[in-house]
């Protein structure tokens, strides 16, 4: 039914059927589309949101004209009201002056009680001074877009300085390796020679900066050092051994020929001699080791270490000693504690020939010095001071002692000045717990008193290297070691040293 009009236009309708916009009849609002978003009154009257609602695509924008009634806001929203801004310096008539901030969301929230020109935050720190400004949304725009580039740029200079330590890294190992390649010879090749016989260099002092102590020894100090070759500018990290003379009679000006054979040593299982430098005292230059000595590594690792590898550690310093046998030099302070490692699964042995650059009185052991070596020693060294392979062969039984017994002291409970006695009367190391009689016997053969029955590193390289192929056959890790060990002396073994476990877990021997 219809309610008539007054003339053909739309305008002149009594009625509408549908909507109405200003008195002209329309078949719809602008609900979903239009510059100008519009809700419909229950008499169909088209009414325009307010100017801060935020047009909405889909569904209708808000229910009704106010600034409370939009269904989400252009700029910002106070409460539930939508503002082209957030209220800065409005006076509420109860607590005075009100400030506030726009959040993330855009939403408004009111600044720290103490602020009085309007903040950028909720902190006291955020207030803004006498020249505070209002914040607006492009401000807001530019602080989201500064954290992630100021991000970025932080990530950028990180990557720079990786590259720029990696490449460092890179040019001294570069420097290293052309150093250890090239040398210097001072000596011909012979006629049936081959390849390239390789020297440490001789350096001066000026090319040495020692940066801090790394311990002390019997024969003398070792650094932390830098070396930085004449004519280059890259520091080659390095380790620097001081040694001197107790006695003041002896200098190490002039470069002997068994400085020159310390120098000529290259194996895999070998701390390389990159240089001497010589003067008052010597100064003997290698490769620095990140990881320290063996010793240290087995006390501190000593709940991970695995049979693998300590029988492989074996096979490396019996190959290292057999290499410095073939080349005629004995070590004379095998131990633990001169044995470095290049990684997790590579040893290197250090400290070789040290004790022959020395004059005969200033390589006599006395038994009340705390860093002598006689619980390490030979009888024959002890006693009459004889040094050879052989007496090597003792050290290295004691070394690998030190390696299953994870770093305990040998002979803890006995004076050194009691060891030669005590070994005179057949007193020996005890089995270490996690070693089989196979093992225990090796070392026993290391410590016979008739050196010529002892046998030879290449025996025990070959001996080491059948045990290595099943090492559960040989070392047995059952429990995890504990820092609870005792150390005693017993008389019902001929034996210094007893771990605290069950009788059922220990693998003892007598003897």
């Amino acid at each position: 039914m219809y309610s008539g009009c007054w003339g053909p236009g739309p305008d002149q309708c009594v009625s509408c059927r549908n909507y109405s916009r200003g008195g002209t009849c329309v078949s719809s609002c602008n609900f979903y589309a239009g510059a100008q978003r519009e809700f419909a009154r229950p008499d169909g009257e088209c009414v325009a949101c307010h100017q801060e609602c935020k047009p909405q695509h889909g569904k209708p924008s808000c229910t009704g004209p106010g600034a409370d009634e939009c269904v989400a806001c252009a700029n910002f929203q106070d409460g539930p009201y939508c503002m082209s801004s957030c209220p800065t310096g409005v006076n509420d008539g109860q607590k005075g002056l009100i400030f506030k901030y726009p959040n993330t969301q855009s939403h408004c929230e009111p600044c720290h009680h103490n602020c009085t020109q309007g903040c950028m935050g909720p902190g006291l720190s955020n207030c803004l001074g006498a020249e505070g400004r209002q914040v607006s949304s492009g401000q807001i725009t530019g602080i989201a877009l500064g954290g992630p580039a100021g991000l970025i740029f932080c990530l950028v200079l990180f990557f720079l300085g990786m590259l720029y330590h990696r490449g460092l890294a890179i040019r001294r190992k570069r420097a290293m390796r052309r150093y250890l390649e090239s040398g210097e010879s001072f000596e011909p090749l012979g006629p049936g020679e081959k390849g390239t016989k390789v020297h440490a260099r001789i350096l001066r002092p000026s090319e040495l900066k020692k940066i801090k102590a790394l311990g002390s020894g019997v024969f003398g100090t070792v650094h932390k050092g830098f070396w930085t070759p004449e004519g280059e500018t890259v520091k080659i990290p390095v380790a620097i051994k001081t040694i001197q003379d107790s006695s003041g009679r002896q200098t190490f000006t002039e470069i002997t020929d068994h400085m020159l054979s310390m120098g000529s040593l290259d194996h895999p299982y070998i701390v390389r001699l990159l240089g001497i430098c010589p003067g008052a005292s010597l100064q003997l230059v290698t490769q620095l080791s990140s990881q320290g000595s063996l010793l240290e590594h087995i006390k501190q690792h000593r709940n991970s270490l695995d049979p693998q590898r300590l029988l492989n550690w074996c096979v490396q310093i019996a190959k290292g000693m057999y290499y410095l046998e073939e080349h005629c030099m004995v070590h004379r302070n095998l131990a633990a504690r001169n044995i470095l490692l290049k990684n997790d699964y590579q040893v290197q042995i250090s400290d070789y020939g040290v004790a022959d650059l020395l004059y005969p009185d200033d390589k006599k052991y006395v038994y009340t010095d705390t860093k002598t070596p006689i619980k390490w020693m030979a009888l024959e060294s002890i006693l009459f001071r004889r040094y050879t392979h052989q007496s090597d062969v003792w050290s290295y039984g004691v070394t690998v002692w030190e390696m299953m017994s994870f770093g305990a002291e040998p002979y803890a409970s006995v004076q050194p000045q009691d060891v030669p006695s005590l070994l005179e009367k057949g007193e020996r190391l005890s089995q270490p717990y996690i070693c089989t009689i196979d093992v225990y016997m090796v070392m026993v053969k290391c410590w016979m008193i008739d050196e010529n029955i002892r046998p030879t590193f290449k025996e025990l390289a070959s001996d080491f290297t059948r045990m290595a192929r099943d090492p559960p056959r040989y070392l047995v890790i059952k429990v995890s070691v504990t820092d609870t060990q005792s150390h005693k002396c017993t008389q019902s073994h001929k034996c210094i040293v007893t771990n605290a476990l069950p009788l059922n877990d220990q693998l003892l021997v007598d003897h």
